[in-house]
């Protein structure tokens, strides 16, 4: 009797056991689905073709002339303001030119006497009864009188300041009643009939460029887009933004477009771009700075490093350890770490 109690006493025991052990697994399953993140994904497109790279640039002169006096005086007259267009010849400014026309007219007086001179001579030095060495002083005293007066000259006519080409007054550090010294800028004269717009390009995308490549410019303060030609390719980087400055030229007849202007500048690639297509909802950053996405493998969210290739449809083209099919996540992420439990909501 006892021994028939016993076994079942162990029969109730092993079922209660079993119970506990059954009702565990489903706690624990049940937790573990609480504690998963809700998200959403999006598949990954693989891609290959052209693709459309933009920068940001800025408006410079073509050609930027400074100009300047070659000798020291007063300023007298201004006859032109920044942003004035000119011609070529036109008149700038001028000195004050009492000091010069003074030498002017003393080597010119001398030239006179000089020249007198050697008339009156002259016919000695003919019919032999003038002395070789006097004639010879007398030629000489004329020569130095028309380099002193020629000089003089230039000097009275440097005195006015002249447009050496058509163009657009950029730039004037003048005003009237100031004194000046040689060669000091004083304007600077910029040739906008073609302009070049400046874009940094970065040093891993400069060997894609070449002269002669297309682009298209929006000038966004006229609401002007333009066509644009790669003109120049630097070859020296920015030592902070490790970035190379291209130049691209734009024809500028209506001189509508200013230097200084900002512009948006596209590129469409002539080489087919390989890569993968996701949403920018699927862009993450690192405090470092590096992208990446978060991928879907066994439920759990893993990190994947990618980097932007171009944007394409609204979408990114990008490159990294992704294929077509990779479930990413576009919603969600904001809580995510390495390896978090997720549960996929559509």
């Amino acid at each position: 009797m006892n021994m028939k109690v016993n076994k079942l006493y162990i029969a109730l025991l092993f079922s209660v056991i079993l119970a506990g052990c059954s009702s565990g697994e489903n706690t624990s399953s049940e937790s573990e689905k609480s504690t998963s993140l809700n998200v959403k994904t999006e598949e990954v497109i693989q891609y290959k073709g052209s693709h459309t790279v933009g920068y940001s640039g800025v408006v410079v002169p073509k050609k930027n002339t400074p100009l300047s006096f070659s000798v020291p005086g007063t300023v007298s007259k201004i006859a032109v303001e920044e942003g004035q267009q000119v011609n070529k010849g036109q008149l700038l400014a001028q000195l004050n030119p009492s000091t010069m026309e003074n030498t002017y007219q003393m080597a010119f007086q001398k030239l006179q006497q000089a020249q007198d001179a050697y008339d009156r001579l002259k016919p000695m030095h003919e019919n032999g009864t003038l002395p070789e060495i006097k004639w010879v002083e007398v030629e000489t005293g004329l020569s130095q009188a028309k380099s002193a007066t020629a000089i003089a000259k230039k000097g009275l006519d440097d005195t006015k300041l002249y447009a050496v080409t058509a163009g657009v007054i950029g730039k004037k550090s003048i005003q009237e009643g100031e004194n000046v010294f040689p060669n000091i800028t004083v304007f600077e004269l910029f040739d906008i009939s073609k302009v070049h717009v400046k874009i940094p390009v970065p040093e891993d995308e400069i060997s894609s460029f070449k002269k002669g490549d297309q682009a298209t410019i929006t000038v966004g303060a006229i609401s002007k887009t333009i066509n644009g030609i790669v003109r120049e390719i630097g070859v020296s980087a920015d030592i902070f933004s490790h970035s190379y400055p291209v130049r691209l030229e734009v024809d500028n007849s209506d001189l509508a477009i200013k230097p200084g202007m900002v512009c948006t500048v596209k590129f469409t690639t002539q080489n087919k771009a390989t890569g993968v297509l996701i949403s920018n909802k699927a862009m993450q950053q690192d405090l470092q700075g590096s992208q990446f996405v978060y991928v879907i493998e066994n439920n759990t969210a893993q990190k994947r490093a990618v980097k932007t290739i171009a944007l394409i449809d609204q979408k990114i083209l990008v490159s990294g350890n992704l294929k077509e099919g990779d479930k990413i996540i576009v919603a969600g992420q904001d809580k995510l770490r390495q390896g978090s439990q997720v549960n996929i909501i559509k």
